[in-house]
């Protein structure tokens, strides 16, 4: 495909309102640092719409020198008017960086329209290296959702993309994560910090939409816990409805009311890995991940037969299964199954030593955890 050069100008533009609409809280999901996306956003600093993803690294360069198109590729992908698109970076191991935009159907979907142009930046620290992309087409009043980045390096195979990352989320170009939805046009009709707001009096039905719904939260939990949700619509006003959708193992919903400045604050309880997303009308803010890390302690009780009985609780009281391990060894001794947050082993003969248990919660809905240390004499 003939794609055009870049012509973008030398930094890229910050995020309207200083609030990326993509962020990767895993700091290194993707395994090359070069195509690891921490962040990405929507921008119209430069005068027109342009997509901005930052990777992990200083320099966003492909590393498998040894694939059939050694190239890293960096693609942008959204839904305008009912349509999904993408716009898209291809960098090759010494050669021309190249820009295109067009259509997306699924993993490896990309129906090229034309060339677009861009610009990838170095960071002179050694992280942080972005990519820029102009985005052709789209007009001003178009709201852009369901966005996300997914990266790969290299296509091998005639035609197989070597994956690396998807942002928001995890790895997997399938990841349902999407980020922050955005209207073109629509960056900049907050007064900018300090300055003073022009009064308005709107009548019933003439209130200026809301364009952008902004959320913050806890990155991790351990353990069961009640976690503050904060976030901000833009415009700013008082009395906006919010919903705070909370997806784990099953969907449940909370909403609150914003104070006078757009600001809204929630308290929710986090009990398995979670992912939030806050929404006013048709207008989502990005999705956000709250990881539960798990907790496991033991009693361990010696009887005068030789036996052992072990007890154990887990927090949070999630089903699950617990490895039984000696001191040092790979293969468990014995395994038992969590059940309301508690279990219990008895051993019969158990050889003497150090042991502890390693709960693994059903489908992934918390990360594993180690307990404390039982002897067994």
């Amino acid at each position: 495909m003939a794609l055009s050069a870049s012509t973008a100008a030398a930094v890229p533009p910050a995020p309207c309102n200083n609030a990326p609409q993509i962020t990767d809280a895993v700091a290194n999901d993707g395994h090359h640092s070069p195509t690891n996306v921490t962040s990405a956003w929507w921008t119209e600093g430069a005068g027109h719409l342009q997509a901005v993803i930052k990777v992990f690294a200083g320099t966003p360069v492909a590393e498998h020198d040894e694939a059939d198109v050694p190239a890293a590729g960096y693609a942008f992908v959204y839904t305008a008017n009912g349509q999904t698109r993408y716009v898209r970076a291809v960098l090759p191991i010494g050669g021309r960086h190249e820009f295109d935009h067009g259509t997306y159907s699924g993993v490896g979907g990309f129906a090229n329209e034309g060339a677009t142009t861009g610009l990838v930046e170095s960071s002179a620290s050694g992280t942080g290296g972005t990519v820029t992309i102009d985005v052709p087409g789209i007009a001003a009043g178009t709201k852009l959702t369901g966005a996300f980045v997914i990266t790969y390096d290299g296509v091998t195979n005639g035609g197989v993309f070597t994956e690396v990352d998807h942002a928001p989320g995890g790895e997997a170009w399938t990841d349902p994560a999407r980020g922050a939805d955005y209207v073109v046009g629509s960056c900049g009709a907050t007064p900018p910090p300090g300055a003073t707001p022009t009064p308005t009096a709107p009548g019933p039905g003439t209130e200026t939409a809301i364009t952008s719904v902004q959320l913050s939260a806890p990155k991790r939990v351990t353990g069961r816990k009640t976690v503050t949700v904060t976030g901000k619509v833009l415009p700013a006003r008082a009395n906006v409805d919010v919903t705070l959708s909370r997806h784990g193992k099953a969907t449940a919903k909370s909403t609150a009311k914003t104070a006078a400045d757009g600001t809204f604050k929630l308290r929710v309880v986090v009990g398995e890995t979670t992912r939030l997303r806050a929404s006013v009308g048709g207008t989502a803010s990005g999705e956000l991940t709250v990881t539960a890390y798990s907790k496991v302690k033991i009693k361990v009780r010696n009887r005068a037969d030789g036996s052992a009985v072990v007890t154990g609780t887990v927090d949070p009281k999630l089903p699950g299964r617990v490895l039984w391990l000696r001191a040092n060894a790979i293969k468990e001794s014995a395994r038992a199954t969590v059940r309301n947050g508690k279990f219990t082993l008895r051993l019969k003969s158990p050889r003497p030593g150090r042991y502890q248990a390693v709960y693994i919660p059903t489908g992934e809905r918390a990360e594993r955890s180690t307990s404390n240390t039982g002897v067994i004499r």
